[in-house]
């Protein structure tokens, strides 16, 4: 298999069909740190974002005919002088992205494999590359909301220190450009000070499971 994203392949921003009416209100312009020995919450939470309606929406029922989007719709409808933009997201995940896109009913956003082999998968010791992508989409994108799983894999593969550094840089990407990012993390797989390290600047999101 070829990684296309040797070749600097750019992921293309998109936006899911709207499926659900119960979005995870949070503040954009940060970077959360969600606590889960499994990413449950985590994708809960960017599912519900990037699948629901503006989060500032006043017109939720003009939205029951939408499909991708209302572009070249001819109705009238009050979502045309629509001042907000529905969420588009970004997932980067360490298990099969057709296994997650069937799982989450994921139907045009962009998953990313971060593997050694398979299409479109990232090298998880690459962080540089990982980095350009997201900085790419958020400056691309409509209210970019980027979920990053496979953490631990990252840490494991180049160090902690390098990527809390790695987490510093695209930090401060998020907040430049108005986005979310989604790290889920499981506590155990890290000793008490690194742990803390990634609390002292990411906002912790705690939700029963």
């Amino acid at each position: 298999m070829v990684n296309l994203f040797k070749r600097k392949t750019k992921v293309i921003p998109t936006t899911e069909p709207i499926t659900s009416f119960e979005i995870h209100k949070i503040k954009r312009k940060g970077n959360y740190l969600v606590k889960e020995s499994k990413p449950w919450i985590s994708f809960k939470i960017f599912t519900s974002i990037i699948k629901s309606v503006c989060v500032d929406c006043q017109h939720s029922g003009a939205f029951s005919c939408e499909s991708i989007g209302c572009e070249e719709c001819t109705l009238d409808c009050p979502c045309k002088n629509c001042l907000y933009s529905r969420a588009q997201g970004l997932c980067f995940t360490v298990d099969s992205p057709k296994i997650i896109r069937q799982k989450y009913l994921l139907q045009t956003t962009p998953i990313i494999w971060i593997s050694k082999y398979g299409a479109n998968s990232i090298d998880p010791a690459n962080l540089e590359v990982i980095a350009g992508v997201i900085k790419d989409f958020a400056k691309h994108s409509k209210n970019p909301v980027v979920l990053l799983d496979g953490l631990e894999y990252l840490i494991i593969m180049n160090g902690f220190m390098s990527v809390l550094k790695f987490i510093y840089n695209i930090r401060e990407w998020i907040i430049q450009h108005n986005a979310v990012f989604i790290f889920p993390v499981s506590p155990l797989t890290l000793n008490d000070k690194e742990l803390a390290m990634l609390e002292r600047d990411l906002e912790e999101i705690i939700q029963s499971e």
